[in-house]
């Protein structure tokens, strides 16, 4: 360690040129010596610093804070209870496939929804007005099958995955811009995702019950 060496050093040539080390810092030093201990006091500084660092963490930003939300509502630890991907992790494509309520969406439309507005939402990030006609707001299933639903999930969590991405790039004063022209803020519009994921997962939560 630098710091021990230099210590080292300037005890050894202070004895030698009969100094008490203890004294250094009430005594005329030479200039080589006066060298050596400016060297020494920059080094100290330097590591106090660093432990300063250390001990003080750095607060989060708050496009990290918007991520962390988004994450928790999705992937889990979210404060109100299960998220997306937990409410679907031991549904079968039977059972998304299934309408246990009558006039209310399966929990595969209920997917492929969300899905559908987390790409919205990256979209309209990059410039892409993104006005989707209902038969995309509510994709319809035409394969119940096991595979397809597998396929459903993994393009779920591959939106969900690059819009987290596209949120990190963000720079902090664009959050209170609008998205677009004539429509919310960005902020707005990413906590309306994260909100959005919220809503429904607790319908996926009811139709799971029912």
């Amino acid at each position: 360690m630098k710091l021990a060496q230099l210590e080292r050093q300037l005890e050894t040539e202070m004895r030698q040129r009969g100094f008490d080390p203890a004294q250094a810092e009430n005594v005329a030093l030479t200039s080589a010596l006066a060298k050596l201990y400016a060297e020494r006091a920059e080094v100290r500084a330097q590591l106090d610093e660093l432990r300063a660092n250390e001990e003080t963490p750095k607060m989060p930003s708050e496009t990290e804070r918007i991520q962390d939300q988004l994450r928790r509502a999705f992937a889990g630890s979210a404060w109100h209870g299960p998220s997306v991907l937990e409410l679907l992790a031991n549904v079968t494509a039977r059972e998304a496939a299934a309408r246990p309520i009558a006039a209310a969406h399966s929990i595969w439309e209920i997917t492929l929804h969300i899905a559908v507005w987390e790409k919205v939402a990256l979209r309209r990030l990059s410039g892409d007005p993104a006005e989707i006609p209902d038969e995309e707001d509510w994709p319809a299933v035409t394969d119940t099958g096991d595979a397809a639903w597998q396929r459903t999930i993994a393009d779920l969590k591959e939106n969900h995955q690059k819009l987290y991405e596209a949120i990190a790039a963000i720079a902090e004063p664009r959050l209170d811009e609008p998205i677009l022209p004539g429509k919310s803020s960005v902020y707005v519009t990413l906590h309306g995702a994260i909100q959005h994921d919220l809503y429904h997962a607790g319908q996926i939560a009811i139709l799971k019950k029912a």
